[in-house]
């Protein structure tokens, strides 16, 4: 069985198409959870109707409160019981084959070893018209830098097309100090056992004006917008440390001794000057990918 985890608020505009595209997958042993975080519009009532229609397939809980994105998932996460489970936004299209290609990377694994799997997507403007086929090529990501000291400064991981098997999912702490659940996941992965990217876009990617995380064109216009926010580039890097200190404190017993030392350093790295700062990125390889990056991990650090 596989589990699909949505959270939504206010998304009446886009969620029936999602809702559609789920239906439509061509693996039908699957159940949608959905948890609504106090939406104000007709969210709940667009979602009723699919539960009433499809009864053994979707199951709905409201919020009596606003939790906010990272704590509905982790609650929809504890609701989980199947043997692998993705995660789903309420406004993207899945493509009828999602699930079929996506598990197809959990095969040969053995299902003690916690795995990962992602693959690329679509990005789609919010009429469904297609502005990138590849996001992996448009941002220039490369899917290799999976390893422990990569996650640490950069998330290769788009949390709209990943899914987890169980032995992954039963590891995951919820974290008090990283906010983006997509990140924190990830990262426990590359710790705790491994990523594996499958190389297909899987979903198409709207990005409208309601997007809480969106999909940006790598470009001389967007490189220069970037730099600008040196408050936002600093907030990044310090939620790697964030990271870093986290993963120690939930996991740090059952890492190597290096792996250890590397997240000490990290964790402490807003207590440096800019040249310890530097020294203990190279030291553990904790850069970015890409000349640019670099250039931006140096500067911001």
């Amino acid at each position: 069985m596989t589990d699909i985890l949505m959270a939504v608020y206010n998304g009446e505009n886009y969620i029936k198409e999602q809702l559609n595209s789920i239906i439509r997958q061509t693996v039908k042993d699957w159940h949608l959870y959905i948890c609504d975080d106090c939406s104000s519009d007709n969210t709940v009532d667009i979602v009723l109707d699919y539960v009433n229609k499809y009864p053994d397939k979707i199951t709905l809980v409201q919020n009596s409160e606003n939790m906010g994105h990272k704590a509905v998932f982790f609650k929809l996460l504890r609701m989980s019981k199947g043997d692998y489970v993705f995660t789903c936004d309420q406004d993207d299209v899945w493509k009828k084959d999602k699930i079929a290609v996506t598990l197809k990377g959990f095969q040969n694994e053995d299902t003690k070893t916690p795995v990962l799997v992602h693959t690329d997507l679509t990005i789609v403007n919010q009429k469904l018209e297609i502005t990138s086929p590849s996001m992996i090529k448009s941002q220039h990501i490369d899917v290799r830098k999976n390893k422990p000291n990569d996650m640490l400064v950069q998330n290769i991981v788009t949390g709209c097309t990943m899914a987890m098997n169980r032995a992954l999912v039963n590891i995951l702490h919820e974290p008090k100090k990283v906010p983006v659940h997509d990140w924190w996941i990830a990262t426990v992965a590359s710790f705790m056992g491994k990523i594996k990217f499958v190389n297909k876009s899987t979903m198409y990617y709207r990005q409208h004006s309601e997007n809480s995380v969106g999909a940006k064109i790598m470009s001389i216009d967007y490189i220069v917008e970037r730099m600008r926010k040196g408050k936002y580039n600093k907030d990044m890097l310090s939620l790697g440390y964030n990271l870093a200190s986290e993963i120690l404190a939930c996991y740090g017993t059952k890492l190597k001794g290096e792996e250890r030392q590397m997240l000490k350093a990290y964790s402490k790295m807003s207590e440096k000057n800019k040249i310890e700062k530097i020294k203990t990125v190279a030291k553990f390889k904790l850069w970015k990918s890409g000349i640019v990056r670099k250039i931006g991990q140096i500067i911001y650090m």
